[in-house]
């Protein structure tokens, strides 16, 4: 069975490397009837590559940065006048 490793970005856990089984599987695309190939670590494909590429993978979701606090006013600072 081949197997790869890829790059698993920080979520709950640190970022690690992590190594994933894949397997080939032989199957018949369901949009173009073509008989394929198709190498995942998933369930079994049901299109081949020409009629869903594969996805780019996301873009890594960098955390807001936190709104600088308002300075404080004071009731002396404001004219009642």
């Amino acid at each position: 069975m081949p197997s790869k490793f890829i790059e698993v970005r920080e979520y709950t856990v640190r970022a690690h490397k992590r190594q994933i089984h894949t397997r080939i599987f032989h199957f018949v695309c369901k949009q173009c009837n073509q008989p394929t190939q198709r190498e995942t670590f998933g369930p079994r494909p049901l299109y081949c590559e020409q009629c869903r590429p594969p996805q780019p993978p996301k873009k890594s979701h960098q955390p807001s940065q936190k709104a600088k606090p308002r300075a404080m006013t004071y009731k002396s600072d404001i004219d009642l006048g």
